[in-house]
């Protein structure tokens, strides 16, 4: 009788221990798929726009282009009268840059 006895206490204890399991498990679970509904519905924002970044870029790039020419286009109207300008040759490898970036960025 005492086995009987301490084996249904036994039983009757770990019962709620067993059903207490499984209701963490559940509440896990449930708070896992709140987590995830919730980053589901996180609207994302909309990256930069990269292609008007880089025709902004490009479009600036072009315009030191023109004004570098413009003022190479001068410091060689000065060179055929036969004032060499100081800064002509930094100004054409400016140019020589600026013209093979521009070139990259068009193909």
């Amino acid at each position: 009788m005492p086995t009987r006895l301490v084996s249904l206490l036994l039983v009757l204890l770990a019962v709620p221990a067993v059903s207490r399991q499984s209701t963490i498990q559940n509440q896990i679970s449930q708070h896992v798929d709140q987590r995830e509904q919730r980053t589901s519905q996180v609207i994302v924002a909309p990256g930069p726009d990269v292609k008007a970044a880089r025709l902004q870029a490009l479009q600036n790039d072009a315009n030191e282009l023109s004004t570098l020419s413009a003022s190479v286009q001068v410091d060689l109207q000065k060179l055929q009268h036969g004032m060499l300008v100081k800064d002509l040759n930094e100004n054409l490898k400016k140019m020589e840059k600026l013209s093979k970036k521009v070139r990259r960025e068009m193909e």
